[in-house]
């Protein structure tokens, strides 16, 4: 058979693909495929609808045998290492993507890619400079740079790693950045959302700024907007108003300075031997810290999380609002607060740095976080919120399970399947630890007991909606 052939039946397969005959369109790539198994394209379609069907080694095959007759081939390469990546297969991945961008090194994305196999191979110093030489390529690249600033994290170099953070934030949630017309951050909304930005439009204008106009076009959006279809609380920000909050909403266009303190952040009055030792005698280790952050400290990071526009994340089942260190979560002051509290508390950290930053913000009408655990060594939680906005004193902080999550459960079962925790929690006869919210007040403990937001019950009002801030150091499976 020629080679005309197989072009032939790789144009058929693409008619069929596109007319939605997806069966018959596989069947007519892999004939393809079968009369040249050099043909690039065919190749890459026919092992892109077997992956699809879970037919993984029949795909890697497929597309080692078309790499084997065109080395240089830069999609071929690219698209097997891909592949292997999204299949859990990243040292294999490392291979055909280093030569992909090899064959390509004008190409950002090559590197990229390639960067991504080695980080999750563990390969982390490769994976830093893969990263940078996409950025030298595309000084532009967003994902790159949020990938550098996690890679360096895992290398133990957070202010680095913020640097990185900082310097993607800029590139996407920027006054200047450029906003894809798709992405569902920007075009996607909730009455929540909404509210919230309203009420801290409301609160800055308080405090003297400028902004009654950017307010109004707000409020005129929460009044337009649709309802939410059953089961989701996420609607789609009309068109006009889209382009009326284009410049403000979920962009950083207002975040203060929380400089790093030259006094310290952390209360330097704080019991540490007596700290460690209510960890270690409360298996698997849990401990609470009252007083954690010197005034100074504790004013400016709750004024930092009141008035900066770093609340991004809406979409959760609860309604509450998220802001990310990859997102704009990132200031002087918490990078001091993450430092300083390792070293106070040797016993408790040991090597572990700094892996991940976080914080939710409630209102009065929201449930917390369901139940779960993070993949990390060591969870600190604290709350910033006045204690005179906690309805129920006894409540509106946290609950841990005394029992370690079973080693080998994997994040899907750590983060969604609650009757799986449920049943564990029963079966190994777990109690519950429950800390109440106190502002400045630490929960400090193995990330591996699941854990949950108690019942919330906060007054109404902006200044009280109930504030918590996540630190994660280390890894699961590094002690």
């Amino acid at each position: 058979m020629s080679g005309t052939d197989a072009d032939l039946a790789f144009a058929e397969a693409t008619r069929l693909h596109r007319a939605g005959r997806a069966d018959d369109a596989f069947r007519m790539a892999a004939r393809a495929v079968a009369l040249d198994p050099g043909h690039a394209d065919a190749a890459i379609e026919c092992a892109r609808m077997l992956a699809g069907a879970r037919r993984g080694r029949e795909a890697e095959a497929v597309l080692r045998r078309a790499l084997e007759r065109n080395p240089r081939h830069f999609a071929l390469a690219s698209t097997l290492g891909v592949m292997l990546a999204a299949d859990g297969r990243a040292a294999d991945a490392v291979e055909p993507l280093r030569q992909a961008a090899a064959l390509r090194p004008d190409l950002a994305v090559g590197a990229y890619n390639l960067a991504n196999a080695l980080k999750a191979a563990g390969r982390l110093a490769e994976a830093e400079g893969a990263y940078r030489a996409a950025l030298a390529r595309d000084p532009g690249f967003a994902a790159a740079q949020t990938n550098l600033g996690n890679t360096l994290a895992l290398l133990g170099r957070v202010d680095e790693a913020g640097a990185a953070h900082e310097c993607a934030t800029i590139l996407r949630r920027g006054p200047a950045a450029r906003i894809a017309n798709g992405d569902p951050l920007f075009r996607m909304t909730s009455e929540g959302k909404l509210r919230h930005d309203i009420e801290q439009l409301e609160h800055l204008i308080a405090r003297g700024e400028d902004l009654a106009s950017t307010r109004e076009r707000y409020r005129a959006a929460l009044a337009d907007l649709p309802a939410p279809a059953p089961g989701t609380h996420v609607v789609e920000l009309p068109a006009r108003h889209r382009a009326s909050l284009a410049s403000t909403y979920n962009r950083l266009w207002h975040r203060i300075e929380a400089p790093a303190l030259a006094g310290g952040a952390i209360n330097p009055a704080l019991d540490r031997q007596a700290i460690e030792a209510s960890y270690a005698r409360n298996a698997p280790g849990i401990a609470h810290v009252d007083g954690l952050l010197r005034p100074e400290a504790l004013e400016s990071l709750r004024r930092f999380c009141l008035e900066s526009t770093i609340w991004y994340q809406f979409t959760y089942a609860n309604g509450y609002l998220g802001a990310f260190w990859e997102q704009g979560f990132w200031c002087p002051l918490l990078a001091q607060i993450a430092e300083e509290l390792r070293l106070a508390l040797p016993g408790i950290f040991g090597p572990h740095r700094l892996r991940k930053l976080w914080a939710f913000k409630y209102d009065s009408r929201l449930s917390g976080i369901p139940m779960h655990a993070d993949f990390a060594a060591v969870n600190v939680n604290f709350w910033i919120t006045p204690d005179a906005a906690n309805l129920d004193p006894e409540r509106g902080g946290l609950v841990v399970w005394d029992k370690e999550a079973p080693a080998d459960w994997d994040f899907q079962a750590y983060n969604t399947d609650l009757p799986a925790m449920r049943r564990f929690l029963a079966d190994s006869k777990a109690k519950p630890v429950r800390i109440p919210h106190r502002q400045n007040r630490a929960a400090i403990f193995n990330s591996d007991p699941f854990h949950e937001t108690d019942t919330i019950r906060f007054a109404d009002g902006y200044a009280n909606r109930r504030i918590n801030i996540t630190l994660l150091y280390g890894a699961r499976d590094a002690g």
